[in-house]
């Protein structure tokens, strides 16, 4: 598989220590792996079924062909799943699947904060540098109701990690971006409400726009997310 050049004074996911490395997954391998595992059990049971009809009525060759075709996506999609590390060593940023990237937080051509809206809502950081683009969720959030607000953000000591690697960033608009994750993760280390969040408020934003598309917001819009609610 190919991977991304290694940055410079970046280790190996699997090399690094608690003290100098940070999870900065939103979600888990473990909280999905169970359900992926189920899932991929059953298609690879009716992927067998299915090869061994068409091997009886056309051939063995095809009956593999059948098997193979069926199965790779599968055991693809679990083993990027059960692999999947995503951490933040000091300012280099490493998310591994079936293949690596990194890219370096401070030396980042461009970064984006960016919503997608559908049944929930995901904020997310798009880093770009050089040829290399990573996604980052930092929250997921539930419609908004009544009552208590329901949605999954990123801990605070990730969250604080990726703002103070932002804040080195030469870039004034992605020093912006890392003062609305410095605002998150007060606002996480005070207990605030989750809806008076600024990720939360970014999701609003982007309900408020709607549409299909992914939202990227503008120095504007970041701004206005960063400055506390009172």
């Amino acid at each position: 598989m190919s991977s991304s050049p290694a940055e410079p004074g970046a280790r190996d996911p699997r090399e690094l220590s608690a003290e100098d490395a940070v999870d900065v997954d939103l979600i888990p391998p473990r909280v999905v792996l169970p359900k992926v595992r189920r899932a991929v059990a059953v298609g690879l049971a009716v992927t067998v079924v299915i090869a061994v009809v068409v091997a009886v009525l056309a051939g063995p060759v095809w009956g593999t062909a059948v098997l193979v075709a069926g199965a790779a996506p599968g055991l693809g999609g679990y083993l990027g799943v059960a692999r999947r590390r995503v951490v933040l060593d000091h300012r280099v940023l490493t998310r591994r699947t079936l293949r690596t990237q990194r890219v370096n937080l401070m030396d980042a051509d461009e970064v984006d904060l960016v919503a997608e809206v559908a049944r929930l809502a995901q904020v997310s950081l798009r880093i770009r540098q050089g040829r290399t683009t990573v996604r980052l969720p930092v929250a997921l959030y539930e419609g908004p109701g009544r009552g208590r607000v329901r949605g999954r953000e990123l801990p605070m000591l990730g969250t604080r990690r990726l703002a103070e690697a932002l804040d080195r960033n030469r870039r004034p608009e992605v020093r912006d971006i890392g003062r609305v994750l410095a605002e998150q993760s007060r606002s996480q280390a005070s207990s605030m409400p989750m809806r008076d969040r600024p990720l939360f408020r970014a999701a609003g934003i982007a309900r408020e726009v709607g549409g299909a598309d992914e939202l990227v917001f503008t120095a504007d819009e970041v701004d206005e997310i960063a400055r506390p609610p009172w």
